[in-house]
C-alpha cells in the first residue's frame, strides 16, 4: 500500500488547459459532502456517427472522484461551468468575454462548456446509482439499484500510466466492454457505471471503440468533495424512470427541429421528415426505444 501511495502522490496531473478556479464556497453546492480519497481524470472518446467513425466523434476529458462511500463522474469541463455560473457568475462572464474575444480573433475556444452533460453517481443514494443529464434544453435525473457488472478477468496484462493492469471483460447493459484494471490501486471503481474489479479501471472501452475512456492522470485532492452536485437544481430537475429517461433522450434525438420550427411559425404545411435518427445510441442500449411514448 505504500508503495501505491508514493506512486499516486507523483502523479498529479491538472487536466490539459484547465484552471482550478472553482472556489472554496462551491462546497455548499455538494449535497451529502465527503472528501476525496482519489481523482482519476479520463479521455473519453464518443463516436457520433458510426458510419464515419474516423471523422465523427470527440474527445473530451472527464473525471472519476472516488470518496469513502460514493463516487462521481462527470465532464471536467462541464462542472467547472456550472460551478462558475453559480458560485462566481462575474468570473464565469469574464471568462466567456475572453474567450468571445479570441474566437474572433481566430483562436477558437469552441466547446467551453464540453460536450458530454452527464453525471453518474454510484452509490448515491446507498445502493443506488443516480444518473443527470442536460437535454432538450431541460435537467433530467433518475435514480435505479447499483447493478454491477460480472467481469470475466484474463491473464492479459499492460502497462497504463506505470501500472501493471490486467484485462477483464463484461456484457454489460447492451454492449460487451473490455476493461483493463490495476490491483495495485485497490479500489472497485472506473469510468461511467464501470466498476466492481479488484482493482481502479484504468481503460476500457466497448466492441467497436464507440466509447472509450483511457487515464490521463492520478491525484489526490484533498480540497474537492463527493456528492450530489446541485448547481442546476435551481433551474428545476426533471425526476423520472430509468425508461422514461433514455425514451426522452431517444425521441429528442429523433426530432425534426427545422420542421417543428416551421410548424409554430408559419401556415405551410409541414411533411416529417423519415430519415431524421442519430447514428449512434448511449453508452447503454438495453432500453425501449419507444418513440411513442410521449412524457
Amino acid at each position: 500500500m505504500k508503495k501505491v501511495r508514493n506512486k499516486i502522490k507523483t502523479l498529479i496531473v491538472i487536466a490539459s488547459g484547465m484552471i482550478s478556479v472553482i472556489p472554496m464556497s462551491a462546497g455548499d453546492y455538494v449535497k451529502d459532502a465527503e472528501p476525496t480519497v482519489l481523482e482519476v481524470r479520463y479521455i473519453r472518446h464518443q463516436v457520433t456517427d458510426t458510419t464515419r467513425r474516423d471523422d465523427r466523434f470527440f474527445d473530451e476529458e472527464t473525471m472519476l472522484r472516488i470518496g469513502p462511500t460514493k463516487s462521481v463522474f462527470c465532464s471536467v469541463k462541464y462542472l467547472m461551468r456550472d460551478s462558475l455560473v453559480v458560485v462566481n457568475p462575474t468570473l464565469y462572464w469574464q471568462l466567456e468575454h475572453a474567450a468571445f474575444l479570441q474566437d474572433r480573433k481566430g483562436q477558437h475556444t469552441l466547446e467551453r462548456s464540453g460536450r458530454h452533460w452527464v453525471f453518474i453517481y454510484k452509490n448515491y443514494p446507498e445502493g443506488k446509482v443516480t444518473e443527470q443529464a442536460y437535454f432538450d434544453m431541460e435537467d433530467w435525473r433518475y435514480e435505479e439499484d447499483w447493478e454491477k457488472p460480472e467481469w470475466t478477468i484474463g491473464d492479459e496484462t499492460k502497462e497504463i500510466l506505470g501500472y501493471e493492469c490486467f484485462k477483464a471483460e463484461t456484457d454489460y447493459r447492451g454492449r460487451h466492454w473490455t476493461a483493463w484494471f490495476t490491483p495495485e490501486i485497490p479500489l472497485e471503481e472506473g469510468p461511467w457505471k464501470l466498476c466492481g474489479l479488484p482493482g481502479l479501471i484504468l481503460e476500457a472501452h466497448d466492441t467497436n471503440s464507440d466509447y472509450s475512456f483511457v487515464a490521463n492522470g492520478i491525484f489526490q485532492n484533498p480540497e474537492a468533495e463527493v456528492g450530489l452536485f446541485t448547481y442546476r437544481d435551481r433551474r428545476g430537475i426533471i425526476k423520472v424512470t430509468r425508461d422514461k429517461y433514455f425514451n426522452e433522450w431517444w425521441r429528442y434525438k429523433h426530432k425534426d427541429i427545422a420542421s417543428e420550427i416551421k410548424a409554430a411559425y408559419t401556415n405551410l404545411p409541414v411533411e416529417p421528415k423519415k430519415d431524421v435518427k442519430p447514428n449512434y445510441d448511449k453508452e447503454e442500449t438495453d432500453y425501449p426505444h419507444d418513440l411513442g411514448k410521449k412524457r
